[in-house]
């Protein structure tokens, strides 16, 4: 991963390019204790092999509470807010909605020692030929093939969710 070069030519062919922030006290990120906000993202890009392509955007939870509970250990006065229920719970959430228990414990979200666990994220990627691996000092990503979008949306109690993946092999 990092810049593809093609030898023949004078300028870089492709790139990979990514990362993560957490929003939050450091002491919560590194723990994931509540309230932090984590996205991530992965870009692949190659003008030489098609199959090397690849996008993903991730993000914990994250909801119009969660966002003054983060400003709050930052701005005391925001302590003070009061949002009704229905609103602070407005937001974008894991697709599972028994994530917390499944993602409790791992921290930065890996399923086990190797490998980001995706349902413990709302997410969208692009990945039109093939599965991605990215491999990492932290573990792997795997981005899968195709089309793929997880997630829940909740505004004021309502709520849609979507499980999406369509590639060559499935719908």
């Amino acid at each position: 991963h990092g810049v593809e070069w093609d030898l023949k030519s004078p300028i870089p062919t492709g790139f990979t390019i990514g990362g993560a922030v957490c929003l939050g006290k450091e002491e919560r990120c590194k723990t994931k204790t509540q309230p932090y906000i984590e996205a991530r993202t992965y870009v692949g890009v190659s003008g030489t092999i098609p199959a090397d392509n690849f996008f993903i955007a991730m993000v914990s939870e994250l909801t119009i509470g969660g966002i003054i509970d983060v400003l709050a250990d930052y701005v005391p006065a925001l302590d003070n807010l009061v949002i009704p229920g229905k609103l602070a719970e407005s937001g974008i959430y894991p697709f599972d909605k028994d994530y917390k228990t499944r993602c409790a414990g791992k921290l930065d979200g890996y399923a086990n020692e190797t490998t980001l666990d995706l349902e413990c994220f709302a997410f969208f990627s692009f990945s039109p030929i093939k599965e991605q691996r990215l491999s990492f000092r932290s573990g792997d990503v795997v981005i899968p093939a195709g089309v793929a979008l997880q997630g829940r949306l909740n505004f004021l109690g309502w709520e849609i969710a979507i499980d999406l993946a369509v590639s060559k092999t499935r719908f």
